[in-house]
């Protein structure tokens, strides 16, 4: 009888979902279809015409990084 795998990490909208977060951490903008997701979720939102992450934003990239088994340090 096959085992049957487990599965470890991120899904793959997680993936893209933590991937759009960084992307807009870092100053960039990620592709429209992950932008408009992540502004429909109230992760993200625009600021004077800038991607700002929002506390909920910030509250799920904590989620996925720890979900793949990521180390980070909590912001003061």
């Amino acid at each position: 009888m096959p085992s049957k795998k487990s599965r470890t990490g991120l899904s793959n909208v997680q993936n893209v979902r933590l991937g759009g977060l960084i992307a807009v951490l870092s100053g960039r903008d990620p592709y429209d279809f992950i932008l408009d997701s992540l502004l429909d979720d109230e992760f993200v939102e625009r600021v004077d015409e800038k991607l700002r992450v929002t506390e909920k934003g910030m509250r799920e990239k904590d989620r996925l990084i720890t979900l793949a088994g990521l180390m980070f340090e909590k912001d003061a």
